[in-house]
């Protein structure tokens, strides 16, 4: 198995020889040094989970996308500030306001699935998957409605640049992507500073007022993620502004993963009909069985840390300053943590690393399991039978997002 591949190009990630190369990583050389991409490779589940609840030692404070310098707000935060951050975001996904929220979207599944239920046929990926997680979040941000599909194609454009840094076109129209969301978002903030409302949008621009927001100072990153004639005053000024990159974030990481999620479990119960006849018999395991889908679909593939001071992990010596790499699906698919680590299993209701772990674990996951599970409630009640039609997923590949780019089914159209 060849595992002298650069982990951080996206192009290396398809997903039958990632998987192959990752078990041969996890059963041979679980602390692997990539002299590719310059960083440790983290392979097991205990290694990732040990990791992941350092922050003392494995710091996400320089970054969490090895090879892209550029600040992310939040999630590349160190400690005490990211708690800061954390909870004042904290206020749009606690456990109360999901429950409101629960209502709301399984208001958004029903429409969804009305519009393709009589048609016998549909893209899950475009019909249901991607409206859903995607109304939400931006419900929860305050975007009108009515710019629902911008949103969706600036959120493609920018996830779509992750790890095809060596592909001008691509990046330019990731960069170009966040310049106009920045732009667009920023009449909305201006809008919530005179008329503040119930939404994150309003939170978020009293914390910049309250100077707990902050600019950053990345001329030099911003020439990594987007193209020279982009590189103007007010565009820097976009560039540098915590609070459009909190936003950023909270778009992507609302939307682009659990709508992989979302493709990710359906591809799991069409392939598995015994495990969803389990499901649709009892609805009730359906929230356990979300647990097992995030932990084989792994929406999320990879963070970095780096390494604070010197240390020694499974016998290799991590030197202050150097990277590791945590590989999401191969932690969750270790066979020294899940027995049958392959097998889907509706009971498993097993621990995981799809939602991360430590002070850094998703602050989205009860929003995130909330929709899955409605989302499967419905889906299972009204259209039981769904299979492919067009031979399985099309499957982009990401270093950063499993990205299920298409998934044609049929079903039995409802009268």
């Amino acid at each position: 198995m060849n595992v002298d591949v650069s982990f951080l190009d996206s192009k290396n990630w398809i997903e039958s020889d990632m998987r192959e190369r990752s078990q041969w990583l996890r059963e041979h050389d679980p602390v692997h040094w990539s002299e590719k991409d310059d960083l440790w490779i983290i392979s097991r589940y205990e290694d990732v989970a040990s990791i992941s609840k350092n922050q003392d030692l494995f710091t996400s404070a320089h970054g969490v996308r090895a090879g892209n310098g550029a600040k992310l707000g939040l999630i590349d935060e160190g400690e005490p500030r990211h708690g800061v951050l954390r909870g004042l975001i904290n206020r749009g996904f606690s456990p109360r306001m999901v429950g409101k929220l629960e209502k709301d979207f399984r208001e958004i599944t029903t429409h969804a699935i009305d519009t393709i239920a009589k048609d016998g046929e549909c893209d899950f990926v475009s019909s249901i998957a991607v409206p859903l997680p995607l109304r939400l979040i931006a419900a929860l941000m305050g975007i009108p409605q009515a710019d629902y599909e911008q949103l969706r194609e600036w959120s493609d454009d920018m996830i779509g640049a992750e790890g095809h840094m060596d592909d001008m076109e691509i990046v330019a129209k990731g960069g170009a992507a966040y310049v106009a969301y920045g732009r667009y978002v920023t009449t909305i903030i201006e809008d919530r500073r005179k008329n503040p409302q119930d939404d994150l949008i309003s939170i978020l621009a009293g914390a910049k007022d309250e100077g707990l927001l902050k600019t950053f100072d990345e001329t030099e990153s911003l020439g990594e993620v987007t193209p020279a004639d982009h590189l103007s005053e007010g565009n820097l000024d976009l560039h540098n502004d915590e609070l459009i990159k909190l936003l950023v974030t909270l778009m992507i990481a609302g939307n682009e993963t659990t709508r992989n999620g979302i493709s990710g479990g359906m591809q799991l119960l069409i392939e598995n009909p015994e495990s969803r006849q389990q499901l649709i018999d009892d609805p009730s395991l359906i929230g356990g069985a979300v647990e097992e889908m995030v932990r084989l679909s792994s929406p999320v593939q990879s963070f970095s840390r780096t390494v604070v001071e010197d240390t020694e992990l499974r016998g290799q010596k991590l030197e202050a300053g150097q990277r590791v790499f945590m590989l999401y699906p191969s932690a969750n698919r270790d066979e020294n943590e899940f027995e049958d680590a392959e097998v889907f299993k509706v009971e498993r209701n097993p621990h995981h690393m799809g939602f991360g772990l430590g002070s850094h674990f998703c602050m989205g996951a009860n929003l995130a399991r909330m929709e899955m599970r409605v989302t499967f409630e419905e889906v299972l009640r009204r259209l039981p039978d769904m299979e492919y039609s067009a031979g399985g997923p099309v499957i982009t590949p990401s270093s950063l997002v499993r990205t299920v780019s298409e998934m044609r089914v049929k079903y039995t159209p409802e009268a």
